[in-house]
């Protein structure tokens, strides 16, 4: 099932992209159709730990990410409206390796306490190492400095992140 779902999510994106006569391959542009389901997801699992973490780190850390998650979001959807190109649908997953699944999901979201923290910090690291890839590739190649300026943001604060997880496992 995740495989029809990546693939009719990677369609959309190239719908998305091809219908506004924005070149599918602009690496700013491709950025922002990647980071907003991959940000959404990120969300949803800062969403999940209310109620369900055990320790303060994670609740902390959920509580940043959900202050500050929709100001990116918007930002991304408001550069896509710029250059003309639909934002992802709501229930567009985020494409590639490293995202989380909707059984994994479906597992954390029957997980409280330590249990709860422990699959979360596994799938957070791999969630995190997925959004650095994405911001590192527009670095490498984009051209649109707002872009860049985010993407270096994301990158650094989920090398933060990483750091801080590999400490609470330590």
């Amino acid at each position: 099932m995740s495989a029809i779902r990546l693939l009719a999510t990677s369609f959309v994106l190239l719908l998305v992209v091809a219908c506004s006569g924005t070149d599918p391959a602009d690496p700013d542009v491709r950025f922002s159709l990647e980071m907003i389901p991959h940000h959404r997801q990120t969300l949803q699992l800062a969403e999940m730990a209310k109620g369900r973490a055990y320790s303060d780190w994670v609740k902390a850390a959920s509580a940043e990410i959900r202050a500050q998650g929709p100001a990116d979001l918007q930002m991304m959807a408001n550069w896509l409206s710029t250059w003309e190109v639909a934002e992802p649908p709501g229930g567009a997953r985020p494409i590639g390796p490293g995202n989380v699944t909707d059984a994994e999901f479906a597992k954390l979201q029957g997980l409280t306490g330590q249990a709860f923290d422990s699959a979360w910090y596994g799938l957070m690291s791999r969630h995190l190492e997925a959004g650095m890839t994405i911001g590192r590739i527009v670095l490498a190649v984009g051209d649109h400095s707002p872009t860049a300026d985010l993407a270096r943001r994301l990158v650094n604060d989920q090398e933060e992140m990483l750091a801080e997880i590999g400490r609470q496992l330590a």
